[in-house]
């Protein structure tokens, strides 16, 4: 009998909020082509000022070149000490990226005044003057990216709430939907199997143990021992109709996802596989780990109209799914499911990386 899955699962008083870290991820190309184009239409809009006349597309190639290298430099600062930064207070990081931003506004105007001289440049003012000028346009600019920075994490926090209000909602749906299909498969082994009943009652009670007691994540080795317990259920109750292969790496990787994701696919397959047929269907379930990411394909023999009872009663609508898998990865997690020549196969993207929304930001609610 294998060990108890909610023996070691964290208790709701861990759990952590759903809202990712306060700092944006600087290391993604998206955020630097961002960073860039601002930088761009920063050196626009000084360029626009009045009185430079003639001079005023040379000010625009030499003030784009300051900002690019000062947008760059800050960017990259911030890329690396990263995870450093995310265990500051919200009030500390906002006052480290402006002494970040101005440390490295104060060096490039020094090196940049220097190699503009070199060039022949005359300059209108002093190096110190050259400096405290630049350095009070970061200063502006860093004010109203913290502004706009304020409003989007408000924002964030916002759809953070609902989030884990519409996260609740999907779980108190799908644990009744679990409880109802295991009794009534319970119920068919008293009718045909009664020798088996008191065993199958031992393994729902340990199935629902870890069921009830879930968080809003649980960890893969915890689905998949649940899925197993389940399919150990419906074996009770299909007989020789149900064949289940099983292809896991040794050891499985580390990684969270949605609690009763796995066991919901595999019951679908089961509803509309195996118990429509008369002779022996098989399931299978494979996980393939990736660097960044794990794949689970769940297959099983396929019948054209198989999929058609998708949203009945007999398994869980694969959208209810995809919906947790958006609140919790974003856009890092996929699933999709169709005929595949003669089987039919659903498949399962999760990030390797713990997700962020799993991490929170270290307080306890």
């Amino acid at each position: 009998m294998s060990p108890d899955p909610t023996a070691n699962r964290p208790t709701t008083a861990t759990r952590r909020p759903l809202l990712t870290a306060a700092l944006p991820a600087f290391c993604t190309a998206r955020v630097i082509l961002i960073t860039l184009m601002l930088g761009v239409a920063l050196s626009l809009l000084l360029t626009l000022v009045p009185g430079l006349g003639a001079d005023r597309w040379a000010r625009f190639g030499t003030t784009l070149w300051l900002v690019t290298w000062i947008a760059l430099v800050t960017v990259g600062i911030l890329c690396a000490g990263h995870r450093l930064l995310d265990r500051l207070p919200l009030p500390a990081l906002l006052a480290v990226i402006m002494l970040v931003l101005l440390a490295v506004t104060a060096v490039t105007s020094v090196i940049a005044f220097q190699a503009l001289l070199g060039i022949g440049w005359q300059p209108g003012e002093s190096p110190g003057r050259f400096v405290l000028h630049n350095a009070a346009i970061a200063l502006v600019v860093g004010l109203i990216g913290i502004w706009v920075f304020s409003l989007h994490l408000a924002n964030a926090r916002q759809i953070n709430a609902r989030s884990e209000a519409e996260l609740s909602a999907l779980h108190a749906r799908i644990r009744p939907h679990f409880l109802f299909n295991s009794l009534n498969t319970v119920a068919e082994l008293i009718n045909t199997r009664p020798e088996a009943a008191e065993q199958a009652v031992l393994d729902l009670s340990r199935v629902f143990r870890a069921a009830l007691a879930a968080d809003n994540v649980s960890r893969l080795s915890e689905e998949i021992d649940l899925t197993r317990r389940y399919l150990e259920l419906e074996g009770w109750r299909l007989g020789e109709r149900l064949g289940v292969e099983w292809h896991l790496p040794d050891p499985l990787p580390e990684a969270v996802l949605p609690v009763l994701t796995l066991q919901p696919l595999v019951e679908n397959a089961v509803r509309h596989s195996v118990e429509r047929a008369t002779t022996s269907r098989l399931i299978r379930i494979e996980c393939l780990a990736g660097r960044d990411a794990i794949s689970l394909v769940i297959e099983n023999d396929w019948l054209p109209g198989d999929e058609a009872g998708e949203h009945d009663g007999n398994g869980m609508a694969l959208a209810n799914i995809r919906d947790r898998l958006a609140m919790l990865f974003g856009d890092r997690a996929s699933l999709r499911a169709g005929p595949v020549e003669d089987r039919f196969r659903v498949k399962l993207v999760i990030p390797r990386r713990e997700p962020e929304a799993a991490k929170g930001t270290g307080e306890e609610r």
